[in-house]
């Protein structure tokens, strides 16, 4: 009993968070807050029932104990009830019933899919690979044929109603006042579709809706609202930050000598970066711009992977985020250059180094050209971020409106998953373009260090 009521928790999770999106996505922000809350309002009455029972029914168990469970039940579903009646007063008490109902909705899926694997007929049509896969193809073409023969005979009504006047305005020969007025219509109709389409396709293929987005759309008319939306990348950017640094610290707050398992992967992460690091700056340069390398990389990559969780989006994906990390990069590598090489040296490596005739003849032409070259720097790290984590969402977001409306005839939210096979695509576009970003900053660091701190420049600029 205690593990079918823990699988009918956890299935009641899964369905109550995937039914409170829907609700939220495509009915209000109220809506799916209410199926959360009688979802939550009812796992906590079954756990305190459960409680009850078991204070009531477990042998051997001292009265003072009994009585001290009882109560504490007691007390809790006294205080369950209160919450009940202002969440029924407060919140759309439709969503709110359908939620309180998941759990019980669960328990007799699961009654039911339990006593239909048992029975002979599931047997027997099972053992048949081939039976089993005609019956799922006839419930698909049922499905699919029942549907479009009601949507059909719908039209064929609305064309038979429209035909009367069309008819009757041929046989008259003219076309009454009603006629002109409808015709006007039709056309002040149509002229309204046009500027909707218009509308649709100036608007283009929107992102996957996150918390953000259905706060703003709850309440458009709020001014907090427009300048929370205004300032949305950067709202996910402090909370990827916030994220990172909780891991961090974590990882970090009691080192043990034998890790267990989130240390162990976490030093294994720093070890690996440091190591690399080490392989292109040298060990001594390694240990110095490390902190700063393996902080961008995982910053990057925390942030690409964000906007794979449901209703979170990936900062990477708005240009303003990646320039701002791009133009950190740009400050810190001529920070990196004055304070290596000194006024005079940076000045005499953006002029190419001039160390011959020629070189000082053509150091009015490396200078603007190491001028342009610098400023390049922060734009190409910029876009070619933010280009692939924006085309990673949207060709998610492409695939699943595929996958909706190869099912449109259901008339159902959900469709066909297709854009789930791209996940593993997506993880590795978001950990290359978090490495690319590392390897670059890392040669750009390197460029700028005295010559002799490094004899591989020509390489790295090769590289480059």
């Amino acid at each position: 009993m205690k593990t079918f009521l823990a699988r009918v928790r956890r299935a009641t999770i899964v369905l109550a968070a995937v039914a409170a999106i829907a609700g939220a996505t495509y009915a209000s922000l109220p809506s799916g807050l209410a199926v959360a809350a009688g979802a939550a309002w009812s796992l906590v009455n079954l756990l305190l029932l459960e409680t009850l029972v078991r204070a009531a029914t477990t042998p051997g168990t001292e009265p003072a104990s009994v009585a001290r469970r009882a109560g504490w039940a007691l007390g809790g579903m006294a205080l369950l009830l209160a919450a009940g009646a202002w969440l029924l007063f407060h919140t759309p008490a439709l969503w709110l019933v359908a939620g309180f109902s998941l759990p019980f909705a669960v328990m007799v899926l699961k009654a039911v899919s339990h006593a239909l694997l048992e029975s002979r007929a599931w047997r027997a049509l099972v053992r048949s690979p081939w039976r089993a896969t005609a019956v799922v193809a006839a419930l698909i073409l049922a499905a699919w044929w029942l549907a479009p023969s009601g949507s059909r005979g719908e039209r064929a009504a609305g064309d038979t109603a429209g035909a009367p006047a069309a008819s009757g305005d041929v046989a008259g020969g003219h076309e009454t006042p009603a006629a002109e007025g409808a015709a006007e219509g039709h056309t002040e109709g149509a002229a309204a579709t046009g500027e909707a389409a218009e509308a649709k396709e100036e608007s283009g293929t929107q992102k996957f809706p996150n918390v953000i987005t259905l706060i703003v759309n709850a309440n458009r008319g709020a001014p907090w609202a427009h300048t929370l939306h205004f300032w949305e990348p950067v709202v996910f950017a402090l909370a990827v930050g916030l994220l990172v640094c909780g891991a961090g610290f974590f990882a970090s707050r009691n080192p043990r000598m034998i890790p267990g398992g989130f240390q162990n992967g976490a030093e294994a992460l720093v070890e690996a970066l440091y190591n690399f690091v080490g392989g292109i700056l040298g060990p001594t340069h390694g240990r110095r711009f490390f902190p700063l390398l393996a902080s961008l990389f995982l910053y990057i990559f925390a942030m690409n992977l964000f906007g794979l969780l449901p209703l979170m989006d990936s900062p990477t994906s708005n240009l303003n985020v990646t320039f701002a990390l791009g133009f950190t990069v740009f400050v810190y590598v001529q920070y990196v250059g004055i304070r290596s090489l000194g006024i005079v040296g940076y000045v005499d490596h953006m002029l190419g180094n001039p160390r011959t005739v020629t070189g000082w003849i053509l150091a009015p032409l490396m200078l603007p050209i190491h001028v342009l070259g610098e400023l390049a720097k922060p734009i190409s790290l910029s876009c070619r971020l933010f280009g692939n984590i924006f085309g990673e969402d949207m060709l998610l977001v492409g695939f699943a409106s595929l996958g909706i409306s190869m099912l449109s005839f259901t008339h159902l939210p959900v469709g066909v998953p297709l854009h789930a096979i791209f996940y593993p695509l997506a993880l590795l576009t978001s950990t290359l373009q978090a490495f690319v970003f590392t390897v670059l900053t890392t040669i750009y660091i390197l460029l700028m260090l005295p010559h002799e701190s490094h004899g591989h420049e020509g390489e790295a600029q090769h590289a480059h």
